[in-house]
């Protein structure tokens, strides 16, 4: 077995086995963002899926422009992606590394005595190549179909 065999062994064995969705999303962005495979925003999105590039869209719940949601759902559809939605834009942002982490935002703010104004917004990512056979990877697979 090659030394990487090896770390990818020992990398997956680290990983726990009982994920929560939101673990996962988080944990599979992570492994994909450090290899520049994740597209952000409805623009990055809708165009990696035209070109059918997309593996997997992650989209927020709470995203205020239902016609927006609908584009991406009517994408991944046609070209046969899953959709995994998320509770909050904020999540699906700080999932991502966009700006500062919402609860540092949060936090200063309070200091300050004023109203937190998390920016920029994240409705939509995607992941274009995966990375790694992680276990993030299997649970999202597995769990996407369930919800279809």
């Amino acid at each position: 077995m090659s030394e990487q065999q090896q770390e990818a062994s020992e990398q997956q064995q680290q990983e726990p086995q009982n994920l929560t969705l939101n673990q996962a999303i988080e944990q599979a962005l992570k492994i994909a963002l450090t290899r520049g495979m994740v597209v952000k925003g409805i623009t990055e999105v809708c165009k990696a899926l035209e070109c059918q590039k997309v593996k997997m869209v992650f989209l927020a719940s709470d995203c205020d422009a239902p016609d927006y949601k609908n584009l991406v759902k009517g994408l991944a559809k046609q070209f046969n992606v899953k959709v995994v939605e998320i509770e909050q834009w904020v999540d699906l942002k700080d999932y991502c590394h966009i700006g500062l982490l919402s609860a540092n935002i949060k936090e200063a703010a309070q200091k300050k005595g004023k109203e937190a104004k998390i920016k920029p917004r994240c409705s939509s990512a995607a992941i274009l190549e995966w990375g790694e056979d992680s276990n993030a990877k299997k649970f999202l697979e597995e769990y996407v179909p369930a919800q279809e």
